[in-house]
């Protein structure tokens, strides 16, 4: 049974469904009016308190720092918003990257990537990339957990990939919440939850395919990760709802991971909605998984080894 917390907003949200939800936009919408409306939720969240936040320019992308009040240890958190990679910015998801530094006590680093329509494919992915590889450089002697919902979810994957077939080292641990992993096929949730999903609407593929790949491969695994190989994968901790359209993509890549020998901490929810994680301390159940994410991160960056 959902908190009452979350039973209000969740009505909140079905309303906003039979609006029109959440719009993926193409060059032929006005796409920055969409952004700007879509960014102002966000950025409307509280943010937790004593947090402070800098701004820096890590491999030439815009990042923000968000420090705690008082720092519990040494580890980076490298946070990557969500937003159909079209949405969002390192201000804009100010809201749960100081309830993560907050609850944590570590430095997180927030991305302002480039985003889609203007920005498709490969811009997001060599952004962030290129951030981590700053982030590896600047702190080369501490744990780099990297961190991301949605389309962040799906990043965090791709940039852990991408180091991987650079023989650049890999992230401690991955946390990813509702991840896309497979934009080229059309996976059973997406029919089954079409109709229940609260965040995501329509055919996601067809959207994503058209605001963001501009015909590429989906097939490509920095594009669907669900096609990489997975082997030598730092911990990877997973997060989705029985009732999202993108269920399938979780439940598939925790196959594949503990199939390729990675540790996998895999949580099912029922009930709630996509991307639950970033509303952080607004609900019984999203400070939840808050906790238990950063409960996560603490298991995997105390000692000083670097998975290769």
């Amino acid at each position: 049974m959902p908190s009452e917390m979350l039973g209000y907003i969740k009505q909140m949200m079905e309303a906003n469904r039979v609006n029109g939800g959440l719009k993926v936009p193409t060059l032929d919408d006005d796409y920055l009016a969409i952004r700007a409306a879509t960014d102002a939720q966000t950025a409307a969240m509280p943010v937790e308190p004593g947090v402070t936040f800098n701004s820096d320019v890590l491999g030439g992308i815009e990042v923000e720092i968000s420090t705690p009040q008082k720092l519990a240890g040494d580890a980076i958190i490298y946070y990557i918003h969500g937003g159909a990679c079209a949405f969002g910015n390192a201000q804009s998801s100010r809201p749960y990257a100081s309830a993560l530094s907050g609850e944590s006590g570590l430095l997180v680093y927030s991305v302002s990537y480039r985003l889609a329509p203007e920005h498709p494919f490969p811009a997001a992915p060599d952004d962030c990339f290129a951030v981590y590889q700053a982030l590896l450089g600047k702190y080369p002697d501490r744990k780099v957990v990297v961190l991301g919902e949605s389309a962040g979810a799906y990043l965090t994957l791709t940039i852990s990939l991408m180091a991987k077939d650079r023989n650049v080292p890999l992230p401690a641990c991955l946390c990813v919440f509702s991840p896309c992993t497979d934009i080229a096929e059309e996976l059973p949730s997406r029919l089954k939850n079409k109709d229940i999903d609260l965040v995501l609407r329509g055919n996601t593929n067809e959207m994503l395919r058209a605001c963001y790949l501009c015909g590429q491969d989906p097939h490509d695994p920095y594009i669907s990760p669900l096609y990489g190989n997975f082997e030598g994968f730092p911990p990877i901790k997973i997060v989705v709802d029985k009732t999202e359209i993108l269920y399938d993509d979780s439940a598939l890549l925790a196959e594949k991971a503990q199939k390729a020998g990675v540790t996998v901490d895999y949580q099912e929810w029922d009930d709630t909605f996509h991307t639950l994680n970033a509303l952080a301390r607004a609900t019984p159940e999203s400070e939840q998984i808050l906790r238990e994410t950063v409960s996560f991160i603490r298991k995997h960056t105390q000692n000083n080894e670097v998975c290769q």
